[in-house]
């Protein structure tokens, strides 16, 4: 059975939203609802957090690139920033185009040039981030049951597999998982199946040996590609293993995702054009029985006759 305890714990200054790991491993790149993203370092850890750049608007995610050339930063305002890590003040690109806040960052590993990105809009959007150009636009709502569409659909989580480069889709409040496929010659994103859970998908992950991991409910299913279709492996040397480690901390994980309410997260639209136009109608009626009275008065009252 596996343990997990903690090394030593950091103290941030505000609440954490998303965090990423340099690819040297040296240093923890911490996101906050502030906006400010914060360096620790993993070699010393007596030594405080460290300002790395900043936002106008909560930061949601946070990734690093190959080789730990570029930090990428999204927020709640539709924004993805290309900064350069050394130097987070200089700004290499910005990757505009959702229409909500930004909720999940990829980058595959066998293509450092991409991006990947998951919104509150409902979409996986995949980008050329250097430049700031976006390549194509994925909408979940495609592939979504009828019966099972909601006004809102928040992605929640991107994860790429090497092998055939497959993406694992998850989004809040659905309980699916939605295989894509990245078509890097065409620069398209292709639906390839819908995974069906039986009670809530918390958390997904691909393996070294390709297997895609799911966390539904309580338990660790595992699904594996095989020609071209992903099938259940219900025999795996690790999975009974996994789901003991992970059981004794489900109902603080559990409590950890509810908490995350996206809903909250949308912009909120004021509308008073109805009442605009209410209000003038009222002006106009009142304006027109006025004019429609005022003969009516003037007939009723003689001219006084002059002597």
């Amino acid at each position: 059975m596996y343990t997990l305890f903690p090394l030593y714990y950091r103290h941030a200054v505000r609440r954490s939203t998303s965090l990423a790991i340099t690819e040297a491993e040296d240093q923890i790149l911490l996101a906050d609802k502030s906006g400010d993203v914060y360096s620790f370092s993993i070699v010393d850890p007596q030594k405080p957090g460290q300002l790395q750049l900043g936002h106008l608007s909560m930061l949601l995610a946070v990734t690093v690139s190959l080789k730990d050339r570029f930090v990428i930063t999204a927020d709640r305002d539709e924004k993805i920033r290309v900064s350069s890590l050394e130097q987070p003040y200089i700004i290499e690109a910005f990757c505009l185009g959702h229409s909500e806040f930004v909720s999940e960052l990829c980058i595959p590993s066998n293509h450092p040039q991409l991006l990947l990105s998951g919104s509150g809009d409902g979409t996986v959007r995949l980008w050329q981030y250097l430049c700031g150009t976006e390549l194509d636009c994925f909408k979940m709502s495609d592939v979504q049951a009828s019966g099972c569409q909601k006004a809102r659909c928040t992605v929640t989580r991107i994860v790429h597999c090497k092998q055939g480069d497959y993406l694992a889709v998850l989004c809040d409040g659905f309980s699916s998982v939605y295989i894509l496929q990245l078509d890097v010659v065409a620069q398209k994103l292709i639906h390839r199946q819908t995974i069906a859970v039986t009670q809530r998908a918390w958390d997904i992950a691909f393996d070294d040996s390709s297997g895609l991991w799911i966390l539904d409910g309580g338990m660790v299913v595992i699904y594996q590609a095989q020609e071209g279709h992903w099938q259940n492996i219900l025999q795996h040397p690790d999975k009974r293993k996994m789901e003991e480690a992970i059981h004794g901390q489900m109902e603080e994980s559990q409590d950890s995702v509810i908490g995350n309410n996206y809903s909250s997260l949308y912009k909120v639209s004021l509308d008073n054009m109805a009442q605009y136009q209410w209000k003038k109608e009222l002006r106009i009626h009142r304006t027109l029985n006025k004019r429609a009275l005022e003969p009516g008065q003037l007939s009723g009252h003689s001219k006084r006759t002059r002597v």
